[in-house]
């Protein structure tokens, strides 16, 4: 299938944070923190385990999954890479990659790229795009920083 010549470009957005590449890994990787800065429920350090993204705060803290993206664990390379898919039900999955690069002594650089929206037309969701763009930009991206580098 050809993709719209109006497909809208992958979100690629990326930090800084004053941490080894080990250390920001943990973050990624743990449980508990991972619940903190992506804001999931049920998430577990297995490829193909499924989690869920819940952005309603009150339906967090309670485990509610109702209104959830869906999130599927493709890839966990160790101080590196994970990538996810991400999906409402009903609709085709896009996938998102954190991906780990030391810069400097004990700084690291975390890329975040989220593909797969060659398969909607632009008009269909080119406000919904642009929201995730802000969100991966404004809180999930500078929460795993907080997470990281706030004692």
């Amino acid at each position: 299938m050809t993709p719209p010549q109006d497909a809208l470009d992958d979100i690629v957005e990326s930090i800084e944070i004053d941490a080894p590449v080990e250390t920001v890994w943990q973050a990624m990787a743990d449980p508990v923190s991972v619940g903190e800065w992506l804001g999931c429920l049920q998430f577990e350090a297995t490829t193909g385990h499924v989690f869920y993204m819940q952005p309603n705060a009150d339906k967090r803290e309670r485990g509610d999954i109702e209104g959830a993206t869906h999130c599927e664990l493709l890839a966990l390379e160790s101080n590196s890479r994970m990538e996810f898919s991400w999906y409402l039900p009903g609709t085709p999955k896009t996938f998102v990659t954190i991906s780990l690069a030391a810069i400097a002594r004990g700084r690291t650089r975390v890329l975040l790229t989220h593909s797969g929206w060659e398969q909607f037309p632009r008009h269909a969701v080119e406000q919904f795009w642009q929201q995730l763009k802000n969100g991966w930009k404004s809180f999930v991206l500078p929460q795993l920083k907080s997470c990281i580098e706030s004692p």
